[in-house]
């Protein structure tokens, strides 16, 4: 979730882009790095669907079920959506008659809480993008876990995780057991761009220990929220760049020679230098200043 009024480019989601990636695994891409545009899955079984995101705005939750439609052939869908942050689903309630709606307890209980003041947020600071939200509701999922779901739509089993405290309280991990396995990760995974630190729930500690139990999910293929899917090397470099501001805090504090304020200027200085063509460079200073404090976990 990241807000760039200078930036603006309308996030529509383009199913002319559609691929398949693996057996029955469809991704709308976000193939330009259009600002909130997200990687959307559907994932087509022999007997259901299962829809992963919807983008931002009902226009582009009405788009990806048309699509949904075409692939499925009549079969009965279910979505679900990598966390709460308006680009992946805000605006999903104008399909939520025609889909069975799937989320875990803390996500629904973050959209509950936090909502309408990100919806507010995104009116004030986006002007532009206000019309896109003028149908947003939040409407109660049809199945609520906490943990893990497993889902068999038919053929292709879905596993559905919770990996909250990281980018998001209610992060969700899906991964697909298809002709090659494939994990969708949403935000957790931002590729070329450095960890958003959306708020005060945002957390480097908890972050690292979710990637690295993505790691041993074994998947071949990597969808991150935002970007060009890959595989496995996706998830080691996205840890290595918050381990480093790890190391290097760490290394600095148990120096004492800098203060806080200091160790976090050198520190995204070198994560800068490490990684030169990744976006989001204003998240950096919050990514070390979130480890400049002790127990942050």
């Amino acid at each position: 979730m990241n807000i760039k009024s200078h930036e603006f480019r309308a996030p529509n989601v383009d199913p002319s882009a559609i691929r398949e990636i693996a057996d029955g695994v469809w991704v709308i891409p976000d193939s330009d790095y259009t600002p909130m545009v997200p990687n959307v899955g559907i994932i087509v079984g022999a007997r259901s669907t299962l829809v992963i995101d919807t983008g931002f705005g009902s226009d582009n939750a009405r788009t990806v079920l048309n699509e949904a439609r075409r692939l499925s052939r009549q079969r009965p869908i279910y979505l679900t959506h990598t966390h709460c942050h308006p680009e992946h689903g805000f605006g999903a309630n104008v399909v939520s008659d025609e889909v069975t709606v799937v989320c875990n307890q803390a996500q629904w209980r973050e959209l509950q809480e936090k909502g309408l003041t990100i919806l507010r947020m995104f009116r004030d600071q986006m002007p532009e993008l206000a019309p896109m939200l003028k149908e947003v509701e939040f409407v109660r999922p049809n199945i609520l876990y906490t943990g893990s779901l497993t889902i068999d739509l038919g053929g292709t089993v879905v596993e559905l995780g919770e990996f909250g405290g990281a980018h998001s309280r209610g992060d969700q991990g899906i991964l697909v057991r298809s002709s090659a396995p494939v994990l969708f990760v949403g935000d957790l995974i931002e590729e070329r761009h450095f960890g958003l630190m959306a708020d005060n729930e945002s957390h480097v500690g908890p972050w690292i220990e979710r990637l690295n139990r993505f790691e041993r999910l074994g998947a071949e293929i990597v969808v991150p929220g935002h970007g060009h899917i890959g595989g496995p090397e996706l998830i080691v470099e996205y840890r290595e760049h918050f381990e480093l501001v790890r190391r290097r805090v760490e290394e600095l504090r148990t120096a004492g020679t800098l203060s806080e304020a200091n160790i976090v200027e050198r520190v995204s200085t070198e994560l800068f230098d490490r990684y030169p063509d990744w976006d989001g460079r204003n998240w950096g200073p919050k990514i070390v200043a979130d480890l400049t404090w002790p127990s942050r976990a």
